[in-house]
């Protein structure tokens, strides 16, 4: 059994961990696109420290699914990164490529190796 994922120290307080699976669905054929602009965007987080994970994946049964992975410090730490104005741009690229709107699914870390280990 995994014993739940909690952080001390300076990054967060016990147990505030935010994850988020994110579900997008592009236009036929625009996946390398979309996934270009979410790398690019998501540079704009490395060298923030309440970004733990962001995580680009393609998945491997659908030419037109991909799923993106957070992993922050706290949901207040997200949210403040997703008001940066200089991501406005990045997004009105990518929304006119994808199906709908991005599918959030909040989930909790409970466990496992993570780059939480040793905080």
């Amino acid at each position: 059994m995994y014993e739940e994922v909690t952080m001390t120290g300076d990054a967060a307080a016990p147990g505030s961990a935010h994850a988020l699976i994110n579900r997008l669905t592009t236009k036929p054929g625009q996946r390398g696109r979309v996934v270009e602009i979410l790398i690019e965007s998501g540079r704009r987080f490395d060298d923030n420290p309440a970004c733990l994970l962001y995580l680009v994946t393609e998945a491997a049964d659908d030419p037109d699914v991909i799923w993106v992975t957070d992993l922050w410090t706290s949901r207040q730490e997200h949210q403040t990164a997703l008001a940066d104005p200089a991501l406005r741009p990045y997004i009105e690229q990518a929304m006119p490529l994808l199906v709908g709107m991005p599918e959030q699914i909040p989930v909790r870390p409970v466990g496992g190796k993570t780059p939480l280990a040793g905080m």
